[in-house]
């Protein structure tokens, strides 16, 4: 049933004296900001095959509103949750089969969208080395010359489930070593190959996958997530994805660029304007990724050379990713099985693994767990430092 305004504003009121950070015009029931361009194209989507989520469709009621009472736990609902992953980009499902996918709203005059598209041209994207997410389709908007939705599948950041061995991390390294690789081959820098340009697919890793805004829940609530880890349901692909600052060169044009900044701001030749080579800035910016990653995780120190090697302050004595790819490869299949352990904790709760089904809930997290010896409970102290799987092998 409707309230009247004065109903609204004294359930607004009372709320906001238990969490003053409830924005108004979502209890309201308001869509905000950029939400308004999605719910408009709602409409076109669903026409063309894709169904955004209820809050997005033109008739929207809140649910916290649809009762004859206000219920004022909005929080409680998977529609108070609004964009947090910017203005252009969207999750939806595919109805034909149920895939998540995820929307990029692009210019039309940027050249993401010809790079995007030549990549997963049907040649491409049959070669093994082709690592960059796959575009599913390219949709023109109604009345708007100016942008276009890029469609590709709804990934989950490489990290955001914890690696439990030296030989998941080698595995992703190797294809972001050679996927980076196969761009250069066809004269693309990505100019961007940072953290949180890396992601996997994680269909197998967490079958029950993640919600597009609270990415540490299955539903967008209950923060509890449940994973396998990935060398019981491997192989996992991984993907390099966002070409908004990636240059194509033509065919034996010199490769020079001049900013603009990524990612990491730590890149040497950031620092002045001269013009630099972006494909060797690449690979200092996937070597930064390693030193992170070896920083997080005990156990990585056979990467610390391959690390050291693509992050040089002198772009010419970097290692080629060819090079960084043999050492990868030399390192002995017994120190693969090893174990590693995560330093920091995952954002939103303490992780924890029972192999081979990993879930992270600190109120239900039990003193201890073995599992037949293969894997033991990661304690994370107040400072965030966390151990208990040893480096071994079984």
């Amino acid at each position: 049933m409707p309230f009247s305004p004065e109903e609204l504003d004294k359930a607004y009121q009372e709320v906001v004296s238990e969490n003053p950070y409830i924005n108004r015009e979502l209890f309201m029931g308001k869509h905000l900001g950029s939400e308004h361009f999605w719910v408009g194209i709602q409409p076109f989507l669903l026409h063309r095959g894709y169904r955004l989520r209820p809050r997005y469709d033109p008739q929207w009621v809140a649910p916290w509103l649809r009762g004859p009472e206000i219920n004022q736990d909005i929080l409680a609902f998977e529609e108070s949750l609004i964009l947090g992953k910017g203005k252009d980009l969207l999750d939806a499902v595919r109805v034909s089969d149920g895939l998540k996918v995820v929307f990029k709203r692009v210019s039309t005059g940027s050249p993401e969208i010809n790079i995007a598209r030549y990549l997963s041209s049907p040649k491409l994207r049959l070669d093994p080395r082709n690592h960059t997410v796959p575009i599913l389709d390219i949709l023109p908007l109604p009345d708007d010359d100016a942008f276009a939705l890029l469609v590709m599948p709804q990934l989950i950041g490489f990290n955001q489930v914890p690696f439990q061995r030296l030989g998941e991390m080698t595995d992703a390294l190797h294809q972001y070593f050679e996927g980076l690789e196969f761009l250069h081959e066809h004269n693309i820098a990505h100019r961007d190959a940072c953290y949180f340009n890396l992601m996997m697919d994680a269909s197998k890793v967490v079958p029950r996958g993640v919600h597009f805004i609270e990415s540490d829940t299955h539903d967008g609530l209950v923060r509890e997530l449940e994973w396998n880890d990935r060398t019981s349901v491997g192989p996992v692909p991984y993907y390099i994805i966002d070409f908004g600052l990636s240059v194509m060169y033509p065919k034996g044009r010199k490769r020079q660029s001049r900013g603009p900044y990524g990612q990491d701001r730590s890149v040497p030749e950031h620092k002045h304007e001269d013009p630099h080579d972006p494909f060797k800035v690449d690979i200092y910016q996937l070597g930064r990724v390693m030193f992170r990653m070896i920083q997080q995780y005990d156990g990585l120190e056979p990467l610390l050379d391959i690390a050291t090697a693509m992050t040089r302050q002198d772009p010419e004595d970097r290692i080629s990713l060819r090079d960084a790819l043999d050492q990868l490869d030399r390192i002995p299949k017994k120190k693969l099985k090893r174990r590693s352990s995560s330093q920091q904790p995952q954002r939103g709760a303490f992780k924890y693994c029972v192999a081979p089904k990993c879930v992270t809930n600190p109120a239900t997290a039990p003193p201890s767990i073995s599992a037949s010896g293969q894997c033991s409970l990661i304690t994370v102290t107040p400072q965030g430092v966390a151990r208990g799987w040893e480096i071994g092998e079984y």
